[in-house]
């Protein structure tokens, strides 16, 4: 929880606590994923729901002090759009799960295993960031992570297109195809977003440095 108004608030620490909300929504995709039950799912998105309110939770309560706050210690602008990613990236992580409950599906896919920890190794390079973006005058990591979830990214380009390729080689179930399509760019969706996020924090760091 945000501390009251009356202290400081440190930005930063607030940052790298949703940004470990993002781990926690990737791992938990990740299990429910990997031990698949069917009959587990609709209780499963409820679970991953909680998860979704703590982050969107946090980024309100941040924002709502940030309309408060004389001095703080970057953009404001900045401020709001770190904040918005990060939400965005769990909201992302969750609609993956609810996708996949929604159209009922039978079983996961090779592709999905791999996207599965794909997006778990973003959301942790995601948490190195913010910890490096706290001290990121003196940092001499926070670039190479960047690089980093810029190289998962494509990694998720590049499995998307063989991910769908290989439907349309493997299957006539034009329903079926177009399931798994969607499902699939909810994942690549996923990578964009922690992307996106990586990029912002290069750009603050830039125009504060």
């Amino acid at each position: 929880m945000l501390k009251k108004k009356k202290d400081t608030l440190n930005y930063f620490d607030e940052f790298i606590k949703v940004s470990e909300l993002t781990i926690q929504s990737a791992q938990f995709l990740k299990e429910a994923l990997t031990d698949y039950r069917i009959d587990e799912l609709n209780a499963k998105v409820d679970e991953m729901h909680v998860i979704e309110n703590q982050a969107d939770h946090q980024k309100h309560a941040l924002i709502a002090y940030l309309y408060s706050d004389f001095l703080p210690p970057i953009g404001r602008e900045d401020i709001v759009a770190l904040a918005n990613g990060l939400d965005n990236t769990v909201d992302l992580i969750e609609d993956v799960l609810i996708q996949i409950e929604m159209y009922h599906l039978e079983n996961i896919t090779p592709e999905m295993a791999a996207f599965l920890d794909l997006v778990e190794k973003c959301a942790h390079d995601l948490n190195l960031a913010f910890k490096e973006f706290k001290n990121y005058k003196k940092s001499k990591l926070i670039h190479d992570i960047i690089i980093r979830i810029n190289e998962h990214e494509k990694e998720g380009d590049k499995l998307y297109i063989h991910a769908v390729r290989e439907l349309y080689k493997e299957t006539d179930d034009v329903v079926g195809i177009i399931v798994l399509t969607k499902i699939y760019e909810k994942f690549e969706k996923c990578c964009d977003a922690f992307e996106d996020i990586a990029n912002l924090i290069e750009e603050v760091v830039l125009k504060n440095s």
